[in-house]
């Protein structure tokens, strides 16, 4: 891909994501790291012998960098994440006719709605995807969980168009 190989180097890293002019690589990493410590606070980790990332307890590293990139404490992100679960509602958020997909093998499912909430508040787990899977163009290999779960997507927003184009008609 033309890119360096990436550092495992620490200090190396802070630096990096403490300098502020546009980079080659790495792009968005900075902008990400100020989101997860001014709103989300949720860094992934998993255990057991299958798990994909790091295993390593990820919250008092992760909280380390927001400290030493934009001088936020651990008191400062958990403020941050408590005030942005109140502006939208954490997992309960009060919406209308928003279909909440999700992946179990995404680790970010944990985060979303992932029990329907009521008529216009479905959810949707579909087995063994991954993040934003069901976005994905169809492909011959797609599982039959990931397909279903494509139908299910489809079906809801017709009903909801379908509703739309009625309560219009009135």
């Amino acid at each position: 891909m033309g890119q360096r190989c990436v550092s495992l180097s620490r200090a190396e890293t802070v630096t990096q994501l403490r300098a502020t002019e546009p980079q080659g690589s790495g792009l968005g990493d900075r902008q990400w790291l100020y989101q997860t410590c001014t709103e989300f606070g949720f860094y992934v980790t998993c255990k057991g012998p299958g798990c994909p990332f790091s295993q390593l307890p990820a919250l008092p590293s992760q909280l380390d960098l927001c400290e030493q990139v934009f001088g936020l404490s651990a008191s400062s992100v958990a403020q941050a994440v408590a005030q942005t679960n109140a502006y939208y509602g954490g997992q309960s958020p009060g919406a209308t006719q928003v279909l909440f997909v999700n992946g179990d093998t995404d680790p970010w499912h944990v985060l979303s709605v992932t029990q329907t909430l009521g008529p216009s508040e479905p959810a949707l787990l579909i087995p063994s995807a991954s993040h934003c899977l069901d976005m994905a163009p169809e492909r011959p290999s797609d599982s039959p969980s990931l397909r279903l779960g494509r139908q299910s997507i489809f079906q809801q927003l017709q009903t909801w168009l379908r509703q739309a184009k009625q309560s219009q008609l009135q």
